[in-house]
């Protein structure tokens, strides 16, 4: 039997997913509909609170770009009827050789670790994204040549 909490942590669990999904494939206006017209997204150091300023940063990241999201150990940490507040890990996957790529492309570490803060908030039936944040935890350093090695 599905209770109220198991529905919203699988609909705003799905919300998290296709917004990421949405980031990673470029997918920017299907991504900005997944927010409330009056949002708030505090973005690499940016407040973004529309639509428009929204699309307009993201319209800033590099098409060569291939970045991949992936969300895990998602939680309720709050939840009403019509509002809940979500929790998730994120692991990006960031290559760009400043090329556009095709296949597979190898990297030897992920980019950072971050924790996801989202307040989700229904609109006419349907979960959206009223705020969201990603708090950095782990940056990832560099691949250091191994010793002995030249450097180039």
């Amino acid at each position: 039997m599905s209770t109220p909490q198991a529905s919203t942590l699988s609909a705003g669990t799905q919300l998290i997913h296709q917004l990421f999904y949405f980031l990673d494939e470029a997918k920017y206006p299907q991504l900005v509909e997944l927010f409330k017209p009056q949002c708030i997204w505090k973005r690499q150091g940016e407040l973004l609170t529309s639509h428009e300023q929204i699309l307009q940063a993201l319209s800033k990241r590099p098409t060569t770009q291939r970045i991949r999201h992936v969300i895990s150990n998602t939680f309720l940490s709050a939840s009403e009827p019509t509002r809940a507040s979500l929790t998730a890990y994120m692991t990006a996957y960031r290559f760009d050789n400043g090329q556009q790529t095709v296949g597979a492309v190898t990297i030897s570490r992920p980019f950072r670790l971050s924790v996801v803060h989202a307040k989700l908030e229904a609109v006419n039936g349907q979960w959206r994204v009223a705020e969201l944040d990603l708090v950095p935890e782990f940056e990832f350093a560099a691949d250091s040549a191994p010793a002995g090695a030249s450097q180039p």
